[in-house]
């Protein structure tokens, strides 16, 4: 059933669904849903954003898609409360899990999680998966750090934005944790959201050369851009990247260039709508 919707912008809502059974899965894998009302039965699959001990209630990050006939009954109000009430003749299972966009458990380089729109939900999956290891056995967990690249159209955008602030903070204000995070929002249309001081443009142009200056300090984009370039390397930074093919091609060009093998430094996984 349907257990919750929060909205995070216009057409951009977290859902949560809650089953009878557990459902067992491993972070960065996606799960189908299957919604049947009036008659009619819509599969789509969706990127698991709930970390793997969330086993009966599941977190999807989605996406209202002008074309895509599951996301448009979802935002249906006759639909939701039909959901919610178990009404007869409708009904939202899940089937899966499916796919192998997860981390390598034998690689322990610290991460670069790059995504872009709502390909960023495997990537909460992995972190909310990470953080219960190093919670749970803090004297075995391996330190590590991630980096989280997530690049949207405007700030409303930036979904879980709370949360992975809140890990980030903590990383600066508790050196000893083990597991740290740094987090890197940036939106590519800053013109139409005057209130945002922080990084601008797509994701992938974050690994973008910085151009030689002309005598002006660097701004916050440039800097990011250059401390990026200098600290990631293929022998200590795994890159997985998920979300627009766009996003995926221009990151992958971008950090093969650098010395990043497909498929062995450099992971993804592209949504298509």
């Amino acid at each position: 059933m349907l257990e919750s919707r929060r909205d995070v912008a216009e057409g951009l809502a977290i859902f949560r669904v809650r089953l009878d059974e557990d459902f067992l899965f491993t972070p960065g894998q996606y799960a189908t849903l299957w919604l049947t009302h009036a008659g009619k039965t819509i599969p789509r699959p969706y990127s698991i954003a709930s970390p793997p001990s969330s086993r009966r209630s599941l977190e999807f990050y989605i996406n209202l898609v002008e074309e895509g006939r599951l996301t448009h009954s979802l935002w249906e109000p006759e639909v939701a409360r039909a959901l919610a009430s178990k009404a007869p003749g409708t009904s939202l299972l899940v089937t899966g899990p499916h796919g192998r966009f997860v981390l390598d458990p034998e690689d322990r380089r610290d991460l670069l999680l790059v995504a872009s729109g709502t390909g960023l939900a495997p990537f909460m999956s992995m972190i909310r998966g990470l953080e219960e290891e190093s919670r749970a056995s803090p004297e075995t967990f391996e330190r590590r750090r991630i980096y989280v690249v997530h690049g949207v159209s405007y700030s409303a955008n930036l979904g879980y934005r709370r949360e992975l602030e809140a890990l980030a903070a903590e990383t600066l204000s508790k050196p000893e944790r083990k597991l740290g995070l740094v987090y890197l929002p940036t939106i590519s249309r800053p013109h139409m959201d005057p209130a945002w001081t922080g990084l601008t443009g797509r994701a992938e142009t974050m690994f973008e050369d910085v151009p030689a200056g002309d005598g002006e300090p660097p701004n916050l984009d440039a800097t990011a851009r250059a401390l990026l370039g200098a600290l990631l390397r293929p022998e200590t930074h795994a890159v997985y990247v998920c979300g627009h093919p766009g996003t995926i091609d221009n990151t992958l060009r971008i950090l093969s260039a650098r010395g990043f093998r497909p498929k062995l430094d450099l992971k993804c996984e592209k949504y298509y709508t």
